[in-house]
């Protein structure tokens, strides 16, 4: 899962870049800095096929970077969290 730092400045060029037929078959997230306490950008994670990941990144290293390491880490446990937590909901309703 790849996790970038998308400046709210550059929200219509990653959308844009999102709209492409190889990434918008990814897997897409997108999450408000205020997750990690921060402000002023937007985290975009991708999950999917390793080519369809190149063009995404060749794409979105023009208008982002990477998140560092450590965040990115948290920014997924978060996500993963989430995601459990729905499934968890989803198996109670139809358990």
């Amino acid at each position: 899962m790849d996790v970038y730092k998308i400046p709210l400045t550059k929200k219509a060029e990653m959308e844009k870049i999102l709209a492409m037929d190889q990434v918008f078959r990814l897997s897409i997230t997108i999450k408000d800095s205020s997750i990690l306490g921060e402000d002023g950008y937007q985290l975009l994670l991708l999950e999917g096929n390793q080519d369809r990941l190149k063009v995404a990144r060749d794409e979105l290293s023009k208008i982002s970077e990477k998140l560092e390491e450590s965040k990115a880490n948290k920014v997924r446990e978060i996500v993963e969290k989430e995601r459990q937590d729905v499934n968890d909901s989803f198996g109670s309703i139809f358990g």
